[in-house]
């Protein structure tokens, strides 16, 4: 039995007990079956159906990488002012608790460091090991966004032959 405080739950079901309210939780794949077809993150484009949800590393609508139903959900986005790396993984004992769900870890070192904890903190504990090379792909794509060149200036500097 999951013991939740009243205040998070507008539609409770159990017996109320001390500001406490038992709730018979719904399994994530049951979550996922009212999810699916109807949430306000789907993108479909050329029969093709893409989701654009904060946690979701690969942008496919799947069971496997949506953050709304999963306990366990790893994020990866760019740092403040453009500077690295920020790894967010999920804690699966804090779902009710959103200000303490999320560890951010900060990563501004060379891109095989951070390639290198990204698999670290993925495959740990078998965490969400299926994962890791979506969250690897992320990560190298935005730290190649950050170390990108600026363009040349536009035109040839072909110096001509004054006669």
């Amino acid at each position: 039995e999951d013991m939740v405080p009243l205040r998070f739950l507008p539609l409770a079901v159990g017996v109320v007990r001390k500001q406490l309210v038992t709730v018979a939780t719904m399994s994530s794949e049951l979550q996922w079956q009212i999810v699916r077809n109807t949430n306000c993150f789907l993108l479909k484009r050329n029969g093709t159906t893409f989701t654009s949800e904060p946690y979701n590393l690969t942008g496919r609508s799947s069971f496997k990488n949506c953050g709304m139903v999963n306990k366990r959900v790893v994020a990866v986005d760019a740092a403040p002012a453009n500077k690295g790396v920020v790894l967010r993984v999920a804690k699966a004992r804090a779902v009710n608790r959103p200000a303490k769900r999320f560890n951010n870890i900060v990563m501004r070192k060379n891109n095989r460091r951070i390639i290198r904890s990204i698999r670290k903190n993925t495959t740990r504990q078998n965490y969400r090991t299926d994962l890791t090379e979506a969250a690897v792909r992320r990560a190298c794509a935005i730290v190649r966004s950050q170390n990108a060149k600026a363009p040349s200036s536009t035109g040839s500097k072909r110096r001509h032959k004054k006669n």
